[in-house]
């Protein structure tokens, strides 16, 4: 592999590492929007501007490897009771 491309690939891993303590914060924070309580997602995403709907979609797709992990990490840390056998 040339050097040009270990600078690439470099680059997209420090990305990825980066990004999952903002994506975990961003799932956290929209997990306790008030407008979210009682309400489908559908409805949710509906009842937003066209502005914030975009930046959630942005956020969530263009870092998608990063938003997967932090989800997977808060979901695994927000267990309720549920235990593994």
């Amino acid at each position: 592999m040339s050097s040009v491309m270990w600078i690439i690939v470099s680059v997209l891993v420090a990305v990825f590492l980066i990004m999952i303590p903002v994506q975990y914060r961003y799932i956290a924070a929209l997990k306790k929007d008030p407008r979210r309580q009682g309400v489908d997602q559908e409805t949710y995403y509906n009842n937003m501007s066209f502005q914030e709907e975009q930046l959630h979609y942005n956020t969530q797709v263009l870092f998608l490897p990063s938003t997967m992990v932090a989800s997977w990490i808060y979901n695994w840390r927000h267990r309720s009771g549920k235990t593994t056998k």
